[in-house]
């Protein structure tokens, strides 16, 4: 009824605004369709693009990983070529002729940058490119030179000095000087992953180095290496390495879109290759080391990186940056055979994808305001062929609402419809003013918002009925003055019809100081049986701040008893032509009934039935009772007390003692239920024990009695 009232009240402006109503009704049907259009549109394409923009990274990806390995293996074979030739002439480590051999390498593969050889004795033979910008052995390079050879003999004295010699090209030396050092190349990684490899049988497996800074080059390298194998033992390795600006270019070059970002990674997330190199490296400790994809600063790859570690998803979309823009990571994984267990991530802004579905959205949004503005005019013009008649319904409609008996016309309209409706008005009126005769108001609109006809007599439904009692009433009253009774009586009363309205309950009646209640009617209520026992658990909450009062005033504190029941009942209006009432009749009563009445017997302050159990218990804190005979009733009904809801809010919710209390009940009466009296007797009275538990005491005395039989 509310929502009829006010929607009449905006109708008292006439026409234009009736018009205005109407219009936006049209629209409101309208728009959800052609907004779902457009997002099933949107959403469709979406897909399309995004499945589409993840083959192609997916692609570039699987073609990064097999371009790095196509590009690693011609150098891996170089110097396997090298490891073998030296082991057929083991002396060739420490001959100056070798480095012909190494020349030859170099320059039949460019991207080969240095190529070193190590024994086991720690003398080291390199030769590499030179380059003006790059010092060897802090000195600059002369011109004229395209090589340089870095020589540490330790076959005959282990404190050798380093030999540099710049030259044009084998036999013709520019430059030759020696200087301490300190290099030994077997306490590097790339010698001890060669001794690793053999000790575990891995002969004919190169050690692959992750990036580094080389000390003679100045640049970042990865280094391949094989052992030199002599008689099966190690005799020392050879290496070659090659820039990782040359594949960092090639990432560069090759990107898919033009903000997306290729990078290659180690399984610690240390950056193998960065499209710029220089974003590979941090230094730490005055040493350029390997950065984290963890550490790029600012970047959406660091983000997708940590979502990548923790969900250990291939396909990521993530939010990036101060517009918050959608991006794309995928990461795939080297051959679980290969060498090293590198990954590559490629991460992209979706939107570099979806510029022709921008397009596309454009020109739907675009038809939809042009079809919006057709659409406005057509129900606008349509809407004054039924504003007139309405008025008057609606002139009509507040008489009613009202309870006024004047007399109106029959609104003619050729509209069908609103001649329709205005014959069911009239219809309406005549049947609300013979109704209010004999039915309060307020209960003729509850009946009205329940949208049920309304008629004598009443209706079988399934509902819930509360009733509540005192404690020891009749002897307070005798005690008690009958002002003050009646003061004290009307705070519990007060405080019971609040918990029950509040969970939307109909309070039927007050009977002394007892109070029945019923949920699921006039409005039906699926979660009546809920809602029934939430009320009685708001209702003995809030007693113990009406008995703080009491007490605090030096009166003795009340004590209320609920018993709930859900069964099938009468409902209806039941009285006489003079006087009705909207009441609860059947069995399910007299047991709401009994069941109050069972608190006294077992010292609870809820009891509840099975069959209420039954439609709520999943969210109810409760524990069992006892079995009992119903008068009228030829099979037992199991009941059980309430003790607080499960998923309530801070006043209603079970707290942890209580919720253990029931699990150690319902053990106990599980027990009892298989005539296992004496372990039961046992179980009860560790309850009482540990919560002085009146109810454990009670059923104590029935284990006495069974055991006894």
């Amino acid at each position: 009824m509310s929502k009829i009232k006010n929607f009449s009240a905006r109708l008292e402006v006439r026409n234009v605004k009736l018009r205005l109503s109407i219009s936006v009704i049209f629209l409101l049907l309208i728009i959800p369709l052609f907004i779902a259009f457009i997002f099933y549109s949107y959403q469709t394409n979406y897909s399309i693009y995004k499945k589409n923009a993840i083959d192609l990274v997916t692609r570039a990806n699987d073609e990064s990983i097999h371009n790095l390995i196509d590009f690693l293996d011609p150098i891996a074979d170089a110097a396997r070529v090298t490891s073998r030739l030296v082991a057929s002439n083991p002396e060739l480590i420490n001959q100056d002729k070798i480095a012909e051999h190494i020349i030859v390498n170099l320059e039949n593969n460019p991207n080969i940058v240095s190529y070193f050889l190590a024994s086991k004795e720690g003398s080291f033979r390199q030769v590499q490119k030179t380059n003006k910008s790059i010092p060897v052995g802090e000195r600059v390079p002369p011109d004229g030179s395209r090589f340089v050879s870095w020589v540490i003999d330790r076959s005959k004295n282990q404190n050798a000095e380093s030999t540099y010699t710049f030259f044009r090209s084998w036999g013709d030396v520019i430059e030759k000087f020696t200087s301490p050092t300190k290099y030994d190349p077997r306490t590097r990684n790339f010698y001890k992953g060669i001794v690793n490899n053999v000790s575990e049988g891995k002969v004919d497996i190169p050690f692959l180095d992750d990036p580094f800074f080389a000390t003679s080059t100045k640049q970042a390298v990865i280094g391949t290496t094989y052992p030199i194998l002599v008689k099966n033992e190690l005799f020392g390795t050879v290496t070659a390495q090659v820039q990782v600006k040359t594949f960092a270019d090639f990432l560069e070059k090759n990107k898919i879109s033009k903000n997306s970002q290729t990078i290659i990674f180690n399984a610690g997330g240390d950056i193998v290759v960065h499209p710029d190199v220089n974003s590979g490296f941090i230094k730490k400790k005055d040493v350029l080391v390997p950065r984290k994809v963890l550490e790029l600063e600012n970047s959406a790859a660091s983000l997708a990186m940590e979502m990548h570690d923790s969900s250990k998803l291939k396909q990521i979309e993530l939010f990036f940056g101060d517009k918050q823009e959608p991006y794309l990571a995928i990461f795939s994984s080297f051959p679980a055979d290969y060498i090293k267990p590198w990954s590559v991530m490629t991460i992209v802004p979706i939107g570099d994808f979806m510029g022709e579905l921008n397009r596309i959205n454009q020109n739907l949004i675009l038809f939809g305001v042009l079809a919006f503005m057709g659409i406005v005019f057509l129900t606008f013009y349509l809407s004054k062929l039924i504003s007139r008649p309405l008025e008057s319904l609606t002139i009509e409609i507040q008489n009613i609402l009202a309870f006024k008996s004047e007399n109106t016309t029959l609104v003619k309209s050729s509209i069908y419809e609103i001649s329709t409706l205005s014959k069911a008005i009239k219809r309406l009126k005549s049947t609300i003013a013979a109704f209010t005769s004999y039915v309060p108001r307020d209960l003729v609109n509850d009946l009205l918002n329940s949208g049920k006809d309304i008629e004598l007599g009443g209706e079988s439904r399934y509902l819930t009925i509360l009733f509540s009692d005192l404690k020891d009433f009749s002897s307070l009253s005798e005690i008690t003055p009958s002002r003050e009774l009646l003061l004290r009586v009307s705070s519990y009363l007060e405080l019971m019809t609040y918990a029950i309205k509040e969970e939307g309950g109909t309070v039927d009646k007050f009977i002394g100081d007892s109070v029945m209640a019923f949920w699921g009617a006039p409005l039906l209520n699926q979660n009546h049986a809920y809602h029934a026992c939430v009320a009685a658990v708001k209702a003995q909450r809030r007693m113990l701040g009406l008995n703080a009062k009491l007490i605090a005033d030096k009166k003795p504190p009340l004590t209320a008893r609920i018993g709930i029941h859900s069964d099938a009942v009468l409902v209806g209006n039941i009285g006489s032509s003079e006087r009705l009432s909207y009441t609860v009749m059947g069995d399910g009563v007299n047991i709401a009934s009994r069941l109050e009445g069972m608190n006294k017997e077992f010292g609870t302050s809820i009891c509840v039935s099975h069959s209420l159990f039954k439609e709520a218990g999943e969210r109810l804190c409760v524990r069992p009772i006892d079995q009992i005979l119903v008068k009228g009733r030829k099979s037992e009904l199991l009941i059980y007390e309430l003790v607080g809801i499960r998923d309530g809010d801070a006043e209603t919710m079970a707290t942890e003692a209580e919720q253990e209390l029931c699990e150690l009940t319902t053990d106990a009466f599980e027990h009892y239920t298989q005539a296992n009296y004496e372990k039961a007797k046992t179980l009860y009275q560790a309850i009482v024990d540990k919560f002085n538990d009146q109810l454990s005491r009670a059923m104590i005395e029935k284990c006495q009695l069974k055991l006894k039989v």
